[in-house]
C-alpha cells in the first residue's frame, strides 16, 4: 500500500465540509477516515458521499449522501473510480476528521 493523499477537515457548529480526491480509474484504492476530535455531546459523521467510476466512455457518479447514520469512521476499497468525495457532517460542537487514501 502506498499512501497518495492525506486529509484533515474540521468544523464548528452544524455544517458540512467536503473534500474531492481525484483517482486513477486503472488502480484500486483504500479510503480511510476517522473522527479524531469531538467536543461536546453533539454528533459528527465522516463518510464517502460520492464515488465516480468509469464505465466504457461514460463517467458515472453514485451519490451516497443520504440518511442520518452518524458513524465514527470510514474504511472502504474502491476500484475503477475517477474520484471520491469525502464528507464531514456535524450537528453542533467542534469536530475534526482525518484520513489517508492508499493506492493498492
Amino acid at each position: 500500500m502506498n499512501p497518495i493523499s492525506t486529509y484533515w477537515t474540521w468544523t464548528t457548529g452544524s455544517t458540512e465540509v467536503t473534500l474531492d480526491v481525484g483517482l486513477d480509474w486503472r488502480k484500486s484504492y483504500l479510503i480511510t477516515g476517522y473522527l479524531t476530535l469531538t467536543q461536546g455531546d453533539d454528533r459528527a459523521h465522516v463518510y464517502i458521499a460520492t464515488v465516480c467510476t468509469l464505465h466504457g466512455d461514460q463517467e458515472l457518479c453514485g451519490l451516497r449522501d443520504v440518511g442520518d447514520d452518524f458513524g465514527l469512521s470510514v474504511t472502504e476499497f474502491v476500484s475503477s473510480a475517477t474520484s471520491v468525495t469525502i464528507k464531514l457532517r456535524t450537528q453542533g460542537g467542534a469536530h475534526r476528521a482525518e484520513g489517508v487514501v492508499y493506492e493498492l
